[in-house]
């Protein structure tokens, strides 16, 4: 279900929130030229490129533990990612902590050292608790060049189920959006798998405020997508 007005997706598998939300950037979204900042001469990811990019949207993928967790794509067009890359990327990416010398930061170094906490609080409160929430940046993250695009990792249970909602300050829709919510889907189930009282696999909920297509993907999106994105 889409609601294009309020930028709204409700899906079953991470496969069909991709679908949809790439169908809701091309109809909805708006051209976003990538350029210098007005006071540095930071500029992000692709500078000079055009992209169209959602002010904000909400996905709600009600089943994301459905396997495959990587997209189905038609013979023309070679998948962004498969379930052997994405368990990869939770392995190196989420899970631990180690950064290379070409790396300012990964998502681990972060993520890993609030794991035992964030666990630790929901099996304490037999899953009553707010406070299972992890943030994926720190005060110095501000004055990297290119600074995390994931902020915040929440687990709730509700009903029993354990939900994980997730926020994207930006977030590339075709290449990067599949092996994110694969590898966090991994993550909610190593989480659940270290639960001790009754809980089963929910949703993941996913918030961004810049969720957007490349222009160097335009030419996939057309053969992906009915309508067709507006080239520059």
């Amino acid at each position: 279900m889409i609601d294009m007005e309020n930028h709204f997706i409700k899906a079953y598998t991470i496969n069909d929130a991709w679908r949809d939300a790439i169908w809701l950037c091309v109809k909805k979204g708006y051209n976003y030229k990538i350029e210098n900042s007005s006071l540095t001469d930071i500029g992000g990811s692709y500078i000079g490129q055009y992209r169209k990019q959602l002010e904000y949207v909400t996905i709600i993928i009600e089943k994301p533990g459905t396997r495959p967790l990587a997209p189905i794509t038609p013979p023309s067009v070679p998948p962004p990612t498969d379930d052997e890359k994405i368990a990869a990327y939770f392995a190196r990416y989420l899970a631990e902590d180690v950064k290379t010398e070409n790396e300012d930061y990964t998502y681990g170094q972060y993520i890993k050292p609030q794991i035992f906490k964030a666990i630790e609080r929901l099996n304490v409160s037999k899953g009553n608790t707010n406070q299972a929430c992890i943030s994926v940046c720190d005060t110095n993250s501000i004055y990297l060049e290119d600074p995390p695009c994931l902020r915040l990792i929440d687990f709730k249970v509700v009903n029993n189920k354990l939900n994980m909602i997730v926020f994207f300050r930006s977030w590339d829709l075709v290449s990067a959006l599949p092996e994110n919510l694969g590898g966090l889907q991994l993550f909610k189930e190593y989480i659940l798998s270290e639960l001790t009282f009754p809980c089963e696999d929910g949703k993941i909920i996913a918030y961004s405020s810049g969720l957007h297509i490349y222009e160097q993907y335009f030419s996939i999106v057309n053969l992906l997508c009915c309508e067709q994105i507006e080239t520059f």
